[in-house]
């Protein structure tokens, strides 16, 4: 009998391990998904957007698209360090994706440099 309660205790042990183990490598829900901005023909979408400190933005270039786009940081908030990252290397028309990490707080304007006076937008980042 005392055998018996050896092992039901060992195995109550191996489970409550094995959960803490599972809790323990769950990805954090704190961190939030990338806000996703459309790059279309002639718009971004949405026009607008404010995160907070560490959000990210994932510009996805849609598959209806006719024309190359690109994204191109005009002007940052001051003291913005390695504003080359915060634009697109390449230019496409589809199939692309883009995605940036915002830890800067303050204003962030962009645009398509092939389509510039239709193609902006603004990104408000709070502490």
């Amino acid at each position: 009998m005392r055998a018996l309660k050896l092992v039901a205790i060992a195995v109550v042990a191996l489970a409550l391990s094995g959960a803490a183990a599972t809790a323990a490598d769950a990805p954090s829900k704190s961190k939030s998904k990338p806000k996703e901005v459309s790059v279309a023909d002639f718009y971004f979408g949405p026009e607008k957007l404010t995160l907070k400190k560490g959000q990210a933005v994932n510009w996805v270039w849609a598959e209806t698209n006719t024309y190359p786009h690109d994204v191109h940081l005009k002007s940052g908030p001051k003291g913005l360090k390695g504003k080359a990252t915060y634009s697109t290397k390449t230019t496409a028309v589809t199939d692309a994706e883009f995605e940036k990490t915002f830890t800067t707080p303050g204003t962030y304007k962009f645009i398509c440099t092939i389509h510039p006076t239709q193609m902006h937008m603004t990104i408000v980042v709070k502490k």
